[in-house]
């Protein structure tokens, strides 16, 4: 790596949530920091979304650890408050002057002495420009261009092709006959808004997941057992486990087991599985690592009166009035809209980075360092089931390497550590595109990962019961961020 003593002006990729934390954060720390946001607004995939999105955790456990959502804000916010929170919290901490809105950044060339020229677009005029920065943090996140499979015959379908992003309101769907396919929480939101006003609505989908309530009988916050320390450590093992959670998986294998069997067992008596015809043969310790999943209750109860048709098969083709399945069935339908997730934007990256793709994704040291790229970081790409503070820890991690607070291991020690991090994952984690991002519940770890580089204290309960038995949360680390320029 280059003398981070010369780094004095970073340009920053993206003003979602990762952005707005890094640009916070090194500007308190002394850096000029410039964003370049191809939006209009902040707050990334809050800016825009389906019709009715929203958070889908409590807003506890996604605000900003030392700015806490409204006390106005209902327990699980809108997509556009949150876009509203986000922006508000660039205002309130002088971001908001340091963005270039609509700007595409189109390449990134880094020169003999490790500085970057990043050659960018004014969406609006058309203009090109270029500037040069010490030091490049790439923020633009894991979702940015919806995708939709290719599949024979599309060009011949007479009724709608839409991703779930594109469904904005009813009017699209009211009396029409409508497929929605995938799995995941928008395409469940999705088939649950549709089937209020579609003539027929099919849910098309490989294959089910656990759900994930947000309470227990709607007794108790889920999140006050499975986001524990003590909880964590039932999880397949972390990649460096502590000797505690190593006997326990050791010696006590069927505790662990039935752990996790009670609690699909709940989830059964919460969700009409079975009856939907959305039971799973994974198991939810590894089910898990699929996705985050918590989605709204009622859809299953649509799928168990019918009001959602379920189809458990893929799409074949599209014929002209409907969709093919690979099941034989054939399906009439007057439009489709797409769950199927997004793609990141990875043109502009140097090839040093596209040439480390795999199956499932670019492996990073620490989710953050690509060792063969100097002089840039990576803040987004470490999914966990709090994003926002996940981006502000590793946020205040980046702050304290480039100010000199620890060194970083050699070269040869990170790629040792990512080929680690490799199979730790493909040892038991869902073979998915995105793998290489897959944290969720192991964010603990992950998180005293980084605190523990930057020589700061992971632990932050007031007492060793608390610190294993109360769940964490993004409050749990407020003094950590106010530590930054004021040390």
């Amino acid at each position: 790596m280059n003398d981070m003593t010369k780094i004095k002006n970073i340009g920053i990729i993206g003003a979602g949530v990762s952005g707005l934390a890094a640009a916070r954060l090194l500007s308190r720390a002394g850096f000029e920091c410039e964003i370049f946001e191809k939006g209009d607004s902040v707050g990334g995939v809050w800016s825009a979304g389906y019709h009715t999105f929203g958070l889908q955790t409590p807003k506890s456990l996604y605000e900003i650890p030392d700015y806490p959502m409204p006390d106005s804000y209902p327990r699980v916010p809108s997509g556009e408050e949150l876009q509203a929170y986000f922006e508000n919290y660039a205002k309130d901490f002088g971001i908001f002057d340091k963005i270039r809105f609509h700007t595409g950044v189109d390449n990134l060339q880094q020169h003999a002495d490790g500085k970057w020229r990043v050659e960018f677009t004014d969406q609006r005029s058309g203009q090109k420009g270029e500037k040069t920065f010490d030091f490049i943090v790439v923020a633009a996140g894991l979702y940015f261009d919806p995708y939709i499979p290719d599949y024979p015959g599309r060009e011949n379908f007479q009724g709608d092709v839409l991703h779930t992003v594109d469904y904005r309101s009813p009017a699209a769907v009211t009396g029409r006959k409508v497929a929605v396919v995938g799995f995941g929480k928008s395409s469940l939101d999705v088939a649950g808004e549709v089937a209020k006003f579609a003539k027929e609505t099919t849910l098309i989908y490989r294959k089910p997941h656990w759900p994930i309530p947000m309470d227990i009988f709607d007794l108790l916050d889920v999140r006050r057992i499975y986001l524990t320390r003590l909880a964590c450590a039932f999880l397949p093992l972390y990649q460096r486990p502590e000797p505690w959670e190593k006997r326990l998986h050791d010696s006590f294998s069927w505790l662990v087991s039935a752990f996790w069997r009670f609690t699909e067992a709940v989830i059964k008596l919460q969700y009409p599985l079975k009856a939907s015809n959305t039971l799973t043969d994974e198991p939810f310790e590894i089910d898990i690592f699929n996705l985050d999943f918590l989605p709204r209750k009622e859809v299953y109860q649509l799928m168990r009166k019918g009001a959602i048709r379920n189809e458990r098969t893929t799409i074949k083709a599209f014929t002209p009035t409907g969709l093919e399945l690979e099941n034989g069935g054939r399906i009439d339908c007057d439009a489709v809209i797409f769950g199927t997730g997004y793609r990141a934007d990875t043109a502009y990256l140097p090839e040093r980075f596209k040439q480390t793709q795999e199956a499932d994704g670019v492996y990073l040291y620490r989710h953050i360092i690509h060792p063969d790229i100097s002089s840039m970081a990576f803040i987004g790409r470490a999914a966990t089931f709090s994003n926002s503070l996940t981006s502000h820890l590793a946020s205040v991690w980046l702050v304290h390497w480039l100010t000199g607070r620890f060194q970083l291991p050699d070269k040869a020690a990170m790629l040792a550590e990512i080929e680690s991090m490799k199979q730790w994952k493909r040892s038991f984690m869902p073979a998915i595109s995105c793998r290489s991002t897959v944290i969720k519940l192991h964010m603990i770890h992950y998180h005293d990962e980084l605190l523990n580089d930057a020589a700061l204290n992971p632990r932050r309960k007031p007492n060793k019961l608390a610190e294993f038995l109360q769940d964490y949360r993004p409050s749990d680390y407020r003094e950590i961020l106010n530590s930054i320029g004021n040390t």
